[in-house]
């Protein structure tokens, strides 16, 4: 694990927003000091915003939690902490053994509602799927290889006279894919006008990348 000096409560953080695999507000992490917060955000961990205040890792952010899986726990974390990391250690164990990515183990959630062995009839064709499959296309042309990320602003140009909210509509519902990949840029300072109107705002969240595969 690295030795970064991040404090128990901000190794935390990155940890429940790892599992979480979106955007989470700040008021669920009352232990996370204004000064501990900005911290993350410097180190290019972590990405927030304002009124109301939400924290969603960056790429560097999640490779950072990921390091906790398996790591030995903070000094005196007591019960609580020493099952936490009895857990993720479980974890780290499961992902190994199943070949499972952790960023596709974390996204991964039970549908609601729909009996566990039941057949699903496939679903007609409609336009959103169609613009997904777009999207897809566009990426595969655009990414040097699967799994690295573009730019949210390259996209849309490429799908040039398709509508907007089209392209976040599906955007949105891509995001649930475990292979799909939509993240922050990490340096906010860095993004020029184009790059931040072609951001998609998903849990309270501007993410301007996207990645698919792997």
């Amino acid at each position: 694990m690295p030795d970064d000096g991040l404090t128990p409560v901000q190794r935390y953080v990155l940890v429940r927003l790892m599992i979480n695999a979106d955007a989470l507000p700040f008021k669920l992490f009352g232990s996370l000091t204004k000064d501990k917060r900005i911290d993350l955000v410097n180190r290019g961990y972590v990405v927030a915003t304002e009124r109301p205040i939400t924290l969603d890792l960056t790429q560097q952010g999640h490779d950072r939690a990921v390091a906790e899986l398996g790591a030995e726990p903070p000094l005196r974390a007591g019960t609580a902490g020493e099952t936490l990391y009895a857990t993720l250690d479980f974890i780290r164990r499961l992902v190994e053994h199943t070949g499972t990515e952790p960023r596709d183990f974390f996204r991964f959630r039970l549908a609601k509602d729909l009996p566990a062995v039941a057949e699903q009839a496939p679903e007609p064709a409609t336009a959103a799927t169609d613009v997904e499959q777009r999207i897809r296309a566009a990426y595969t042309d655009l990414a040097p290889r699967p799994g690295d990320y573009i730019a949210l602003a390259a996209l849309r140009a490429a799908l040039a006279g398709v509508p907007d909210p089209q392209i976040d509509a599906a955007l949105i519902d891509l995001n649930r894919a475990p292979d799909v990949h939509l993240v922050p840029e990490s340096n906010q300072k860095a993004l020029t006008a184009e790059q931040r109107a072609a951001a998609v705002n998903i849990g309270n969240q501007h993410k301007h990348l996207l990645a698919i595969g792997l």
